[in-house]
Order: C-alpha cells, then structure tokens, then sequence
C-alpha cells in the first residue's frame, strides 16, 4: 500500500486525523501519528505515504479529533485483502 487518504465533513477548526493497524478486533499501533489536516470548503482531509505491506485481514483505521482535543465518535476503517 503507497498512501491512505482520509476526509470528513463538516469542517473543524484545527481538526487532525490518525492512522491506526488493527488486528484480530485489537489495536496493534498507531502507524501515523495525529497530523493536521488541510481543508477544502467543508472538508478536512489528510493523506499519509506510507509504503507498507500489512497483514490479511488487518485494518487500518482513522480517527478524527478538532480543537478541543475531543476525539469524534467512530472509526472509518479499510480491510485489508490479500
């Protein structure tokens, strides 16, 4: 995998993502760190390289947290197929 890619809407004030490995339904580690996202209209987004295989069945998450450091309800989520 070369890059993930993840949005949401509506816009948050200093809003920043981070990108997590799951495996068998537990947290394995954080592969990127909260980054700042950039916006668009009343989307944030961010984008990582990250240039890793990862195992079948693995998912990598994202999450989501604004100013106030809250972080938002839910995960989006890939599975990864082999």
């Amino acid at each position: 995998m070369d890059s993930v890619t993840t949005s949401r809407t509506p816009h948050r004030i200093h809003a920043q993502a981070l990108l997590t490995l799951w495996e068998n339904g537990k947290w394995k580690q954080n592969i990127r760190g909260w980054t700042s996202a950039d916006t668009n209209g009343n989307t944030d987004h961010t984008s990582w390289s990250i240039n890793q295989n990862f195992p079948d069945g693995s998912r990598l998450c994202t999450e989501w947290k604004d100013l106030s450091g809250r972080v938002s309800p839910g995960m989006a989520c890939l599975i990864i197929h082999r």
